[in-house]
């Protein structure tokens, strides 16, 4: 059964710092003024003229994203090196079950999606789904949610400028975040938004991830929620 989800009110979990770099009160100022109170709003997964619904194979997940953005399945991410956004975590590994990549380039090109967060212009993203290996239950903890799909507590300056804990019911539990950090090599500014659950019966890491620099994320701010919002995953699967 696919089920939904409670707003994200916006709130930070901590009181942590604005990222130290010129301008950076800045950064949080635009994007609590542009809109986290309402980080998620009503989004249909119907699809329709501008958008396109993505349901993989084996049905786990379903989710929209705008029709000019772009799609790459495993069978192309597979070329790559590394698959974007799947990570392990202190020797822990989270074998793939399904995972899909997105961009908002102009141009179709699956290592668009293995860009920098900090550096693209545009915004990238990945919905995975990832076991949970008996070495690796006893260690499974919100952080681990999290920093296998992102791990930005190893980058410059993160500030979880939001994070609370997240549920769709049925025993899918986890963390919602919107966090920034700095390049460390040219102090651009990343902002992400996720989600990432545990299916505790199956154990399994349901995720998904979009986001881009400051400038991209400031524009693209409104579509970037519709697309991680529109996320639902299957807790009859």
């Amino acid at each position: 059964m696919i089920r939904g989800r409670k707003p994200f009110i916006g709130r930070a979990a901590r009181a942590s710092p604005t990222p130290t770099r010129p301008g950076g009160a800045v950064i949080k100022r635009v994007l609590l003024a542009a809109g986290l109170a309402t980080l998620a709003a009503a989004c249909s997964t119907d699809g329709g003229a501008d958008r396109i619904t993505y349901k993989d194979p084996d049905q786990l997940s379903v989710f929209s994203i705008p029709s000019e953005w772009h799609l790459y399945e495993l069978s192309e991410l597979s070329a790559l090196a590394d698959l974007p956004f799947s990570e392990s975590f202190q020797g822990l590994e989270f074998p793939t079950v399904s995972h899909v990549a997105f961009d908002g380039s102009p141009a179709r090109d699956v290592t668009n999606v293995i860009t920098p967060m900090a550096q693209a212009s545009y915004p990238i993203g990945s919905v995975s789904v990832r076991s949970v290996g008996p070495d690796a239950r006893d260690y499974l903890s919100r952080v681990v949610l999290h920093q296998t799909v992102l791990p930005y507590y190893t980058y410059n300056q993160p500030d979880e400028v939001a994070k609370e804990d997240f549920s769709f019911g049925a025993g899918f539990d986890g963390i919602r975040v919107l966090v920034t950090y700095v390049d460390q090599n040219n102090q651009d500014v990343a902002v992400a938004y996720l989600i990432s659950v545990h299916d505790a019966a199956e154990q399994r890491i349901f995720s998904i991830v979009a986001g881009c620099n400051l400038t991209c994320f400031t524009t693209n701010q409104a579509t970037i929620e519709e697309v991680v919002d529109s996320w639902l995953v299957n807790t009859k699967a």
